[in-house]
């Protein structure tokens, strides 16, 4: 394994930054620019979609279809990176806490998850891209009916 460079680092920390930032600000545009033209997606350990490769603007199309009215805060710690033959290889801890703004009905106004995220880096036009994305959930807690990516898998 070969060392990746501080500057490369820092650059994808960034990225995912971006990313995440994206998701609480629902800012597509923003999201879009953060991914590879395909991308490998698996959410399986949460109860989503299957694994799949498609392309970014449809994986922020189906953000977009996930709709629902929570309240965002994603964040990440622990990120380790690897420079790899195939990429660089990421992997992060993650917590998503997701709050109801609208919420009228029983239970509770949240619903919050963790785990950890690992992905695949690839440059693109001398950027940074996601060309990877396989969530390992490891908890959610409080009300699964407020998350729209669940609701569309359960329903």
């Amino acid at each position: 394994m070969q060392a990746l460079d501080p500057l490369d680092h820092i650059a994808i920390n960034d990225v995912l930054c971006r990313f995440f930032l994206a998701f609480d600000e629902r800012d597509w545009a923003a999201m879009e620019a953060c991914l590879a033209t395909e991308v490998f997606i698996d959410y399986a350990s949460s109860g989503r979609e299957p694994p799949n490769t498609m392309n970014g603007a449809e994986f922020v199309q189906r953000r977009r279809n996930a709709v629902d009215t929570l309240a965002k805060h994603h964040s990440f710690s622990n990120l380790l990176l690897s420079n790899e033959p195939e990429g660089v290889r990421g992997r992060c801890n993650y917590l998503i806490l997701r709050f109801d703004r609208d919420f009228k009905g029983e239970g509770e106004d949240f619903y919050h998850s963790c785990g950890a995220y690992e992905f695949r880096f690839g440059k693109a036009e001398g950027l940074w891209k996601i060309s990877s994305i396989t969530q390992r959930a490891l908890r959610s807690w409080g009300n699964r009916q407020l998350h729209g990516g669940t609701r569309m898998a359960v329903g």
